[in-house]
């Protein structure tokens, strides 16, 4: 073997792929008496590659395992078949103080069926109604209220007294940006014909035909003509047209990618533009947890995952407290020899950059009588989440919703709670900030690589396990 080969060989993987990549069934012997844990991810606005979540959840996990002195293994992955369609998943393994980790991560992706049919006009639409909601319900510089069902009955929720002033800055700034993206695409669009109408013809000689090029493109600018060049005046002219358009295309575009999704999941149902598409979204996440739960399975044996943790990013966020709400009321209102106990195998809920405070207060059902009372309560039953503490969310059961003053999308999450108990309650959502998404408007993506999410998601798969071992050898 030549120098070459050599070095080419030395770049291999130290497994072949076929073992690291598996066609087998979703459960076997081995996994039930090693007792796996399974995540389930709901990805948010603009993570538009499948399999992108999986990969960052599996990348934590190894990471923060390196992080704790643990012998990581090779990640391998797994292509099963779940009813008549075919289920991936990543599984995650490590070792630490002679107890072995196996991690199973599902991803529900819905992230195709949202493209291209949420457009700019929807989007702002969304936008100026959910502004004027909460400023009709808030008051500026005074504490005010609404009363929302949760946990048995109305209770009321406070409302700070920023609030009212958040929500006109906003506002300002959003109508802002609408002038802005609408001046520069009225002018670009005006300065479009002009330069169509006057291409430069050919020129002999290179620097004649730079020239015309050049001259042509600065048709593009308004103000400014390379006839009548004016030192420093030019260039600052350029600069600034050149901010300013890539100002607006980019808040065109986290408008329509990052916002524009939530406007298509979360808009009030009165309006049914958007009503099959949610429908959509939400059967890809309860499919997929059907099977992480093994709910309806026509297989001989079904995952019996000894732990589950359900995460999500974003709208993902919104996604998977949906989707656990729904495995728990049909693990409820089945036989009782079909139930898969979806309470007692779930480790913990771990959100970020979460709207759901913001849905819950912007979009929530406004009862002015008793019969609308009912309608609440009515709407509260789909949520057993927001139903009982004692039977929903058990001592077992942790929330973790992270989030980030920089991250205009996410919040504290205080409305999915009972007023009466404390914050430091453990069964109370556990809020926690996070010092490294700390860039604005970006911050919403940071999470993916801060020390904080990397942590939670490891110490709520890993628990169970290490608790397992613990009680087996006392």
């Amino acid at each position: 073997m030549d120098t070459h080969e050599q070095a080419n060989s030395s770049l291999q993987p130290q497994f072949s792929a076929t073992e690291l990549i598996h066609y087998r069934p979703l459960w076997d012997e081995r996994l039930e008496a090693e007792g796996a844990v399974a995540v389930l991810v709901c990805h948010g606005m603009g993570q538009q590659v499948r399999y992108e979540t999986i990969s960052s959840v599996a990348e934590a996990l190894l990471t923060e395992a390196r992080n704790e002195q643990a012998k990581v293994f090779p990640v391998e992955v797994t292509l099963a078949q779940a009813n008549d369609d075919f289920l991936a998943r990543a599984e995650v393994k490590w070792e630490k103080d002679g107890c072995k980790h196996e991690v199973h991560v599902y991803e529900a992706y819905w992230a195709p069926l949202t493209e291209g049919k949420v457009t700019y006009w929807d989007t702002i639409k969304f936008l100026l109604r959910a502004g004027w909601a909460g400023l009709s319900y808030s008051r500026p510089f005074w504490l005010s209220s609404f009363q929302r069902w949760v946990f048995g009955g109305p209770k009321r929720t406070r409302i700070g007294p920023l609030t009212w002033i958040s929500l006109i800055g906003v506002l300002i700034f959003l109508l802002i940006q609408v002038g802005v993206i609408a001046f520069v695409s009225l002018t670009l669009a005006a300065h479009a014909k002009i330069a169509l109408a006057n291409l430069p013809g050919f020129q002999s000689g290179i620097g004649h035909w730079l020239w015309s090029w050049l001259h042509w493109l600065l048709l593009f600018v308004p103000g400014v003509s390379l006839d009548h060049p004016t030192t420093w005046r030019l260039g600052s002219k350029i600069a600034i047209w050149a901010l300013l358009t890539a100002e607006a295309l980019f808040v065109r575009y986290f408008i329509i990618e990052f916002v524009g999704d939530v406007a298509a999941y979360i808009s009030p149902y009165k309006d049914s533009k958007f009503d099959e598409l949610r429908h959509q979204i939400r059967n890809i996440g309860l499919n997929v947890g059907k099977v992480i739960y093994g709910i309806g399975l026509r297989q001989a044996t079904v995952p019996n995952y000894s732990q589950v943790v359900v995460v999500g990013h974003s709208l993902g966020s919104v996604l998977a407290y949906d989707t656990l709400n729904s495995l728990i009321n049909m693990d409820q209102v089945c036989a009782a020899n079909q139930r898969r106990n979806v309470i007692g195998r779930t480790r913990a809920l771990i959100t970020f950059g979460s709207p759901l405070d913001k849905t819950a207060f912007l979009f929530r059902l406004q009862a002015h009588a008793a019969e609308q009372w009912v309608r609440e309560q009515l709407a509260a039953a789909v949520q057993p989440l927001i139903v009982s503490y004692r039977k929903y969310r058990p001592d077992h059961f942790r929330w973790v919703n992270i989030w980030s003053r920089m991250d205009i999308i996410s919040g504290s999450l205080d409305y999915y709670d009972d007023p009466a108990v404390p914050p430091s309650s453990p069964r109370h959502v556990q809020n926690m900030t996070d010092p490294q998404a700390w860039i604005p408007l970006y911050a919403h993506v940071q999470y993916w690589g801060s020390d904080l999410l990397r942590k939670q998601l490891y110490h709520y798969v890993s628990e169970a396990v290490e608790k397992g071992m613990s009680q087996s050898a006392n």
